[in-house]
């Protein structure tokens, strides 16, 4: 907050020069007041006196943000005193900024990232914010910095079922394909299975925190089991390999299970 704020919130003048003194409070920049605790990316722009939005709002609500950068997005007025630039600067000229210090909230900065990251990455932020509650669809109508044709985009292939970025990088990958496919379909037997594509091949998106360990790996292969005994394929694709494929790639390889399938009756050995 402004320092001013907080004098005009009740705190004296006393008592907030106490706490800065011990350290429950800090000075980023002259009247500005902040928690130690706040990240360094928060802490860099209240030292501009800018607001967090796009990318770096939208890691600090715990979002998936990919690809990764140490580039930090700046909210500011339009007409305000634009902060020294640099190379781990980005600014975001917007209106609604306001005199507040705080992350823009997420739909103004999911609307700001329409103009840093591609469509697939701004797709995996937008799923995981729907999925937590944190935005609704109809935000996207009063979004601005977004192009029109990209929120069009978004909005058809958006779903609150995906539980990870790399479901819905695997989802629209196989979408973008001409395949169909159902997010967190429950099977009886198996329990819920991340996709199923074509009614026919249960695919699942392994990371490694879920999925690492003896427990797991034996419940992973007990699924494929009980998947397979219902007469539906089951295949599996790490984390990594998601986030590792070209545009394309999982569908090709998706496509060639399915294909090879049609032509049972052939034998291995």
């Amino acid at each position: 907050m402004r320092r001013a704020a907080v004098l005009a919130a009740g705190t004296t003048r006393w008592a907030l020069e106490g706490a800065l003194e011990d350290g429950r409070l800090v000075a980023p920049v002259r009247g500005v007041i902040a928690l130690p605790t706040l990240s360094e990316a928060q802490l860099e722009a209240a030292r501009l006196r800018a607001r967090l939005t796009c990318v770096s709002a939208i890691a600090e609500a715990g979002l998936p943000v990919m690809p990764r950068t140490r580039v930090v997005h700046l909210a500011v007025r339009p007409r305000g005193r634009t902060p020294e630039r640099a190379a781990t600067h980005r600014f975001h000229f917007a209106k609604e900024c306001g005199s507040s210090l705080e992350p823009m909230p997420l739909p103004a900065a999911l609307d700001h990232a329409g103009r840093c990251v591609g469509p697939r990455a701004h797709l995996v932020m937008l799923d995981a914010a729907l999925r937590r509650g944190l935005v609704r669809g109809a935000d996207l109508d009063g979004w601005i910095a977004t192009p029109r044709a990209r929120r069009t985009w978004l909005l058809a292939r958006a779903d609150a079922r995906a539980e990870s970025a790399q479901e819905t990088l695997a989802r629209i990958d196989l979408v973008e394909s001409g395949l169909r496919v159902v997010p967190q379909v429950y099977v009886d037997g198996v329990g819920r299975v991340d996709l199923v594509v074509e009614g026919r091949l249960a695919l699942e998106i392994d990371g490694r925190s879920s999925h690492d360990g003896d427990d797991a790996f034996i419940r992973d292969r007990r699924r494929d089991r009980a998947v397979l005994k219902r007469g539906v394929l089951a295949a599996r694709f790490t984390a990594a390999e998601v986030e590792a494929a070209r545009p394309g790639e999982i569908a090709a390889a998706v496509r060639g299970i399915l294909s090879a399938h049609r032509r049972a009756g052939r034998t291995i050995a």
